[in-house]
């Protein structure tokens, strides 16, 4: 079974439905075309985290994400941090999650593709976005094409942005060596640690803490960290009581880092993992750009990528993802 459905609205969005047997993707094209729903349909589960406070609505471009961020999946392009740079603003988490998309979708009897594309407002270039659901996979493709349309080299920062719904029983799988925790967040092992060796941190204290846990929400805390020198490229977000989680696979040749934004409690008392392979870090662009860390693309260049993610069952902990969603 395969299912396309253009004609339902939510909170005032055009909503459209994505569906087969194993699970439902709802997409919002007029607001940054977020994924705003994923439903694993076996088990009757929300993915993603919905902010319980702020609800979709119409953002003003130029808008402070945080106080619009009311949760699904955003793409974040060509910045994180507002930024300046070659004399042009890039507004708080770039140009494209306040933005309607133009959409056409093609369906058949073995797979749904839904077209999304825009321009850039800042930066001289155009978006494609298309996501593709087949009829027989727990797996949603979605290829990003990014034009330079420009004379001259951009600098950048691409990041995928999924709030996933966690409780204290979820688990975060990377395949990563070095991570570098950002000066601004590090509360939870103390000042002076700035950067561990995946999976396990030794604190100020002298504890060693499991960075795969998910602390509960009393917790009252917030990690941000850059896990980079990546082995392959996957990430995945478990619930170990469910034995059911969600993964991305992408190319690490693209995206070369897995950024993780924890809210546990400790930012604005709201709970949420943020799983966000991105092209470079940290996320202040002028920072990037000036370690060399930032992606760039040439005039007249092409930025072409995949991106698998998958819902699986029946696992608690993830060793690998591989381009087609399979994991083991």
């Amino acid at each position: 079974m395969i299912h396309f459905d253009p004609h339902w609205t939510y909170r005032g969005f055009r909503a459209l439905v994505l569906e087969n047997r194993y699970l439902r993707a709802v997409v919002l094209p007029d607001l940054g075309a977020k994924i705003w729903s994923l439903v694993d349909k076996a088990a009757d589960r929300e993915v993603l985290w919905h902010n319980p406070r702020v609800p979709p609505r119409p953002a003003v471009y130029g808008a402070a994400y945080d106080d619009w961020f009311c949760g699904g999946w955003d793409e974040l392009f060509p910045n994180d941090a507002p930024a300046a740079v070659g004399g042009d603003v890039y507004p708080d988490h770039g140009e494209l999650w306040s933005m309607p998309y133009d959409w056409q979708a093609e369906v058949d009897a073995r797979e749904v593709r839904l077209h999304l594309s825009r321009s850039g407002v800042v930066t001289p270039t155009f978006i494609e976005k298309s996501i593709t659901l087949r009829a027989d996979e727990p797996v949603v493709r979605i290829r990003y094409r990014i034009r330079n349309d420009g004379y001259a080299p951009l600098d950048f920062l691409l990041k995928l942005h999924p709030a996933l719904a966690i409780s204290p029983a979820c688990r975060i799988d990377l395949p990563a060596r070095t991570v570098i925790i950002d000066e601004e967040f590090r509360q939870r092992l103390g000042a002076t640690v700035e950067r561990f060796t995946w999976p396990l941190a030794r604190s100020n204290a002298g504890a060693t803490v499991d960075m795969r846990q998910v602390p509960p929400q009393s917790a009252a805390l917030c990690d941000f960290f850059y896990a980079i020198e990546l082995d392959a490229g996957w990430c995945a977000l478990t619930d170990t009581a469910r034995a059911a989680g969600f993964g991305l696979a992408f190319d690490p040749a693209v995206f070369s880092s897995v950024w993780v934004f924890g809210a546990y409690g400790g930012w604005r008392g709201l709970y949420t993992t943020i799983l966000e392979p991105c092209t470079g870090y940290p996320y202040r662009l002028e920072e990037a750009i000036a370690r060399g860390t930032a992606s760039r693309l040439e005039a007249g260049a092409v930025l072409d990528t995949e991106v698998t993610a998958v819902l699986y069952r029946g696992i608690s902990a993830v060793e690998h993802i591989d381009r087609n969603g399979a994991v083991r």
